[in-house]
């Protein structure tokens, strides 16, 4: 790449002389193909000759590697907006609608005017703390983002220089040198065995006591639960396929694919949940047959709201009203999902069965999350060795001393 170096002139508007800027400009080529005609820029600023060179040297390097983009006046947020398109169709439409939040009401705003090229770790580690310590939001209320929000919003904005440095764009993601962002773990609740008793005894009727009874006693997800069919279900041999997914964005549901592919899996039932299967499909029918709809296939949503499919964030507050019309204490919906876990590992299953039945990627991921229920594991197994290898010296002594 060829380039050289020099003073920009200017004419003085007070004497009307040319005179010379202060600072050092880099006029260079753009790699061309034959035929092509000649694209030359120019980049200024530099304080000395030196600084010209050393930017000069490592942009022609950049540009011999195809890494640096031919236009580099790219701002951040037309990148982004790029960005946003080309996921369509490679993620879900939530984790769109996120990514579209976390970019417009946030990223943009802070540093959506940086040139993509010229995007900085300590320009990125300023827009963190403003994220940390400001109230954001469109409308009039402003609020604290959480930690949890901020830590969400630097993920997509790595996601995204992610693709960029794959696309030869950047030589480097700059969030790579910005510690992440610190995020308290969210307090694990979960019912014990006498709240969830009561919890069962007090869903005996409706769609959704059968939906809460199941949750309960096979640790679904929210989505899952909620896209359940009959011919996922097979109550005769207790087993239980978790094949789609729901979600909901831009005020419609759709179906999607479970999570991750461990996900897509087979679980048993416990048998209070095949017994309140069995009656809810009863209920369902003749809820059916009264209203004239006349659906028994098994293509038919095991759980479903007069008729059609729960709204997730509706079906949310229902299970809320459930807790406290049960007098049991409040916990979230999710927390179910814990207590499934949480009672199955306390009743001795082993871990890797327990993360199966959750459908998690790694055995990593159930470890962690249930740290504190594993320690106690780990505890009562380290006093039964001890307890079996104080009974075993006596024997022993007495042993050594017939030998």
């Amino acid at each position: 790449m060829r380039g050289h170096f020099g003073h920009k002139s200017y004419v003085d508007r007070k004497t009307g002389k040319l005179r010379k800027a202060s600072t050092w400009s880099v006029w260079y080529e753009l790699p061309r193909r034959p035929g092509e005609p000649r694209r030359q820029k120019v980049q200024s600023g530099f304080e000395t000759r030196k600084d010209a060179v050393a930017w000069f040297t490592k942009k022609a390097e950049e540009l011999r590697q195809g890494i640096a983009p031919a236009d580099d006046r790219q701002t951040l947020e037309q990148y982004l907006t790029q960005w946003l398109t080309s996921i369509e169709g490679t993620v879900s439409s939530s984790a769109r609608h996120a990514y579209r939040n976390h970019v417009e009401a946030h990223i943009i705003p802070a540093i959506g005017k940086v040139r993509l090229t010229e995007l900085r770790a300590a320009q990125i580690e300023v827009a963190l703390s403003t994220w940390q310590t400001k109230a954001a939001g469109r409308r009039k209320k402003k609020v604290q983002l959480s930690s949890r929000t901020v830590g969400h919003v630097f993920a997509t904005l790595r996601t995204a220089l992610k693709r960029a440095v794959r696309q030869r764009s950047i030589a480097w993601n700059p969030c790579d040198g910005v510690d992440p962002p610190r995020v308290e773990r969210k307090e694990m609740r979960a019912l014990d065995t006498v709240a969830a008793a009561a919890l069962i005894r007090a869903c005996e009727r409706g769609t959704i006591g059968a939906a809460i009874v199941t949750s309960l006693g096979t640790g679904l997800r929210r989505g899952e639960l909620l896209a359940l069919r009959w011919s996922d279900v097979d109550l005769k041999a207790g087993l239980l396929t978790v094949q789609r997914a729901i979600e909901r964005s831009d005020r419609q549901s759709r179906f999607k694919d479970p999570k991750t592919k461990r996900s897509r899996r087979t679980i048993s039932l416990p048998r209070f949940v095949v017994e309140r299967l069995r009656r809810h499909r009863l209920e369902q029918a003749q809820w059916f047959w009264a209203n004239s709809l006349g659906r028994t296939n098994g293509e038919t949503l095991v759980f479903e709201r007069a008729g059609e499919p729960w709204v997730p964030n509706t079906f949310g507050t229902a299970f809320a009203h459930t807790l406290t019309d049960a007098g049991v204490p409040h916990v979230r919906l999710h927390d179910l999902r814990h207590t499934f876990a949480s009672m199955a590992l306390d009743a001795g299953v082993d871990l890797k069965t327990v993360s199966n039945a959750l459908g998690h990627s790694t055995i990593s991921t159930t470890a962690d999350i249930y740290a504190h229920v594993t320690d106690s594991l780990m505890r009562d197994a380290a006093d039964r060795i001890d307890r079996a290898i104080a009974l075993a010296v006596p024997r022993a002594g007495s042993r050594s001393r017939s030998s």
